[in-house]
């Protein structure tokens, strides 16, 4: 028994950081996807490259910020939590558009429109896809 809790015990250390690595390999992924979509190519790529993990690494922190767990199934939420939740959404919200249109500038010195929307709209869908 005092096996087991100490296996369980390493194995949930581990979680975090195994979820983060996770993390990392996807951002990896999707600039080499990115790249090869966009054709960029030695300084254009590095910078690219660069860009987008400050941008993921900001956007993440923006969900991270406003994250809620999920109410049990059949939990009935306060009027107050329900409040609570919309405006937290429009926060949210706000300081996504606030990265996006930071990071709009930045990636147009190396992206064209047309590469920058299929970004966002990537970014959107995936979104769109965990809330699933």
């Amino acid at each position: 028994m005092m096996a087991l809790m100490l296996t369980l015990g390493t194995v949930s250390a581990q979680q975090p950081n195994a979820k983060a690595q996770e993390g990392r390999q996807r951002i990896e992924q999707q600039i080499q996807q990115y790249t090869a979509a966009f054709s960029l190519k030695g300084a254009k790529a590095e910078q690219f490259s660069a860009l987008y993990k400050e941008y993921s690494k900001k956007m993440r922190a923006v969900h991270d910020l406003y994250c809620h767990k999920r109410p049990a199934e059949g939990a009935v939420l306060t009027d107050e939590q329900v409040e609570k939740r919309i405006l937290d959404n429009f926060a949210q919200s706000r300081a996504i558009l606030d990265v996006r249109e930071q990071y709009y500038k930045e990636f147009r010195k190396i992206l064209t429109p047309t590469q920058i929307n299929r970004i966002f709209e990537d970014e959107k869908a995936r979104r769109q896809q965990m809330k699933q």
